[in-house]
């Protein structure tokens, strides 16, 4: 996917050109000197230096306010730390200069996808792909945008016209692989999905010992180990049970976080965390991959009961009130710099409207920074802190198993609850992860979660309602 339009042309490509001092001129013309300039902010933008190469843009529009290129790139640089508005705006600035740049309406595309803008973004998407009919970035673009609002066959269209023509293109093989998957064709979507593995970003272990291929297991030692966070652990540490039956031994790599729970399944015969001396093992698999390399229905044969439990002691106890039928948990705000984090978080003062009913005690178990959240709204009485005592994923499920429902967006705490069959109403943005699909109410992975969704994007006030509504009907079923 390019966003910098001008990496490649007047702009410089980064600077690997720049002559030699012995043969620069003692004095640079303007035209020279703002190149030079050019080309040393965009080499700062590739390196990963932002914010060195907004403040480098930023003064170089201060000379030539009308730079198309300029504006460009630096919309691309601000729609990466976030400044949504702003990059839209320089990016219809850059547009407007140049209005029939197929590369230019493609990052403005992006632009307004970032902000949740999609109908917008596809909008120039389009009109990208019409200037350059045999644009295979843009026709990547408008299959993300298409694949976000839902319409996955039109997406899966345009990823495979991107990667037909560009066929060396991993990134588009990823994102049909996704395509495939919100559709619910695990089994092609999780082969595809091993594409994953030859791009940049995502880690390689340096394992001496061979990748399991999905060969027999008897008497194997195979070392399990995360690729992306604690929600997949979670997630695809079921199929752990399975190797465990194949006759293997289990071993599992994991985060901190997650050691003590993971001690408490029998279907594990050893967790280290990450940091910790590994054991000895014969083979090692990714836990992402564990779908596509055992072969089995995916996931109605591992979504039988549940596989994670509670340490049989934990210090959390959460307390009763007399006259309150149902203790709910509730969780609101994704970590800082989790993907998709804006759209997935809900502020808390959308679940105020719950709350005041002395039928319904609820308890927070949000972590981090947003736990002040509770107090900055005067919800003190009405909410719960538990999550400001709880320090792992072994504490989180005791505290879940003394509960009767969770709400929650999506992060790992739902993945823990569906891991432990706890009834769980899951709100999700308009937008979603792959792993809750499309257009469902209900998870293939996790029989006991149901799934709200946004009818309209940045809507939560409607999802609230209709949490509000189940929860009446829900306290009338309690004895």
């Amino acid at each position: 996917m390019k966003d910098v339009a001008g990496f490649g042309g007047s702009g410089g490509d980064g600077g690997d050109d720049m002559p030699t001092a012995e043969l620069r001129p003692l004095i640079l013309s303007e035209e020279e000197s703002f190149n030079q300039q050019m080309r040393l902010a965009a080499a700062a933008h590739r390196n990963g230096r932002l914010e060195e190469a907004i403040a480098s843009y930023m003064r170089l529009l201060a000379v030539r306010p009308y730079h198309p290129e300029l504006h460009n790139n630096l919309g691309v640089a601000l729609r990466i730390i976030g400044k949504l508005d702003s990059a839209v705006a320089h990016h219809r600035t850059s547009l407007a200069l140049d209005p029939d740049n197929a590369a230019l309406h493609s990052n403005l595309g992006n632009a307004l996808r970032a902000a949740n803008r999609l109908d917008e973004a596809v909008r120039h998407h389009f009109r990208a792909v019409s200037l350059k009919p045999d644009y295979a970035e843009g026709f990547f673009n408008l299959g993300l945008c298409l694949r976000d609002l839902g319409r996955v066959d039109e997406a899966l269209g345009c990823l495979s016209r991107s990667l037909q023509l560009a066929p060396f293109n991993k990134r588009a093989r990823v994102e049909i692989a996704i395509a495939h998957l919100m559709r619910g064709d695990f089994a092609l979507g999780f082969a595809e999905y091993e594409w994953r593995k030859q791009l940049a970003d995502v880690p390689r272990p340096e394992f001496r010992q061979p990748a399991w291929a999905g060969g027999p297991l008897t008497g194997q030692r195979i070392l399990l180990y995360p690729e992306q966070g604690l929600s997949d652990v979670l997630l695809f540490g079921r199929y752990a049970r399975e190797l465990k039956r194949r006759g293997a031994t289990v071993l599992v790599l994991c985060q901190a976080l997650l050691k003590e729970l993971l001690l408490s399944a029998d279907y594990i015969d050893r967790v280290v965390a990450e940091g910790e001396q590994l054991p000895e093992f014969d083979l090692h698999a990714s836990l992402l991959s564990l779908p596509y390399l055992c072969g089995i229905d995916v996931p109605a044969a591992t979504a039988v009961e549940p596989y994670l439990r509670p340490p049989a002691e934990s210090r959390i106890r959460l307390g009763r009130l007399p006259r309150a039928r149902l203790r709910i948990g509730l969780y609101w705000a994704a970590m800082p710099g989790q993907q998709l984090d804006r759209q997935r978080s809900i502020p808390l003062s959308e679940f105020m409207t719950l709350t005041g009913d002395p039928e319904l005690l609820f308890f927070s178990l949000q972590g981090g920074a947003n736990q002040k959240d509770i107090q900055h709204l005067g919800a003190n009485g009405l909410l719960h802190d538990v999550g400001r005592g709880i320090y792992d994923f072994a504490e989180a499920a005791t505290a879940l198993s003394q509960l009767d429902l969770l709400l929650t967006i999506d992060a790992p705490i739902a993945h823990l609850a569906g891991g432990m069959g706890m009834p769980t109403w899951l709100l999700l943005p308009s937008v979603c992860d792959w792993r809750w699909m499309q257009g469902r109410d209900s998870s293939p992975w996790y029989p006991s979660v149901r799934l709200f969704r946004q009818a309209t994007a940045g809507d939560w006030s409607g999802v609230v309602e209709r949490v509000r509504a189940e929860l009446d009907i829900m306290k009338t079923t309690v004895g």
